[in-house]
């Protein structure tokens, strides 16, 4: 079955992209998305059963206003505590429709389904808001969407666009998935539940030896990390093919993102053949001692070709850093 570079099983990024080109509001695609926002470089694994939470389990309003400013976009983020006064809930209300009035959907999480969405219109009259995600498309009840279930009211909105070089867009998605697959990403509320980048395929091969992956949650894991990395691969051919001037910079991006391309696209078909073995929703069997040796054996190799990868982008990332101060100084 091709690709449809369209749609994407990460909730986050698909609702960034929504946001930034409703109403025909940006020329980013969702590959464009997906890359320079660091989610088709993303892993984020449960240490106790690879369990269905870990692809949303990050701080979302730190990691969101990041992705926003990757694409050249300044954000608002409202995100309180529960139990949310009152005040907060006016205020985080108030945001949201402020957003929609200047064109702009908010971006949420927990609408329907514990995923990211997207509030896309309101009615004050009958207090509530319209509200989409990947598995509904409906209203919600200012009520019941002040009644948070997730511990956090949790709201980011597009305040301005600003713009970079593509260049600096780069420069800035080079640094935060170099981070995060390095495990430098700052995660202080979910550290010691769940394991990101490299690390997280440790954690993920730790728990098969064990016996002991949910065999929903992996699946669902597989399929939004496979995904994700299917992205990655489209990502840097997009690169290779695209930055096309002669100069040292697109010289440098063409060369070592076409071979990091390689790398990742051994990492995905690994990835891949798990999705075979585990499917989503169904599960598989991570219990039997052959699937789970088989598993282990595809993310050691899905691991070994992130290793790879992740040190020409790092290479990129210092050429690009060293070029960019150089550029200032002279």
């Amino acid at each position: 079955m091709e690709k449809q570079w369209n749609r994407t099983n990460t909730s986050a990024a698909a609702a960034i992209y929504g946001a930034i080109t409703y109403g025909e509001n940006s020329n980013f695609s969702l590959v464009d998305v997906m890359g320079l926002t660091g989610h088709a470089f993303r892993i984020n694994i449960d240490c106790k059963e690879v369990n269905v939470a870990g692809p949303t389990m990050f701080p979302g309003g730190y990691i969101l206003r990041r992705n926003l400013c990757n694409l050249g976009f300044i954000s608002c983020l409202a995100d309180a505590e529960a139990p949310v006064s009152p005040e907060n809930v006016t205020r985080t209300i108030a945001l949201i429709q402020d957003s929609i009035d200047r064109g702009y959907p908010a971006i949420a999480f927990d609408l329907f389904v514990p995923e990211f969405g997207l509030i896309y219109g309101y009615d004050d009259e009958k207090k509530v808001f319209h509200g989409k995600d990947a598995v509904n498309n409906g209203t919600i009840p200012y009520e019941k969407f002040s009644d948070v279930r997730s511990g956090v009211l949790f709201a980011t909105t597009i305040s301005e666009q600003l713009p970079h070089s593509k260049y600096e867009r780069l420069r800035m998605a080079l640094d935060m998935f170099v981070d995060h697959t390095l495990g430098r990403e700052w995660n202080h509320i979910f550290k010691d539940q769940y394991k990101m980048g490299l690390e997280g395929y440790d954690a993920w091969m730790n728990v098969l030896k064990q016996r002991k992956a949910d065999p929903y949650g992996q699946a669902y894991n597989i399929h939004v990390i496979s995904d994700a990395r299917e992205f990655a691969v489209q990502f840097l051919k997009e690169l290779e093919q695209t930055w096309t001037a002669d100069n040292i910079v697109e010289r440098t991006v063409r060369k070592l993102a076409g071979e990091a391309a390689q790398c990742y696209q051994k990492t995905t078909a690994a990835l891949i053949e798990m999705r075979d073995l585990f499917p989503f929703p169904e599960g598989g069997n991570p219990q039997n001692p052959a699937h789970s040796d088989k598993a282990i054996a595809l993310l050691t190799t899905a691991k070994q070709g992130e290793e790879d990868g992740i040190k020409l982008l790092e290479r990129l990332l210092h050429f690009m850093k060293a070029y960019h101060s150089e550029v200032w100084i002279h």
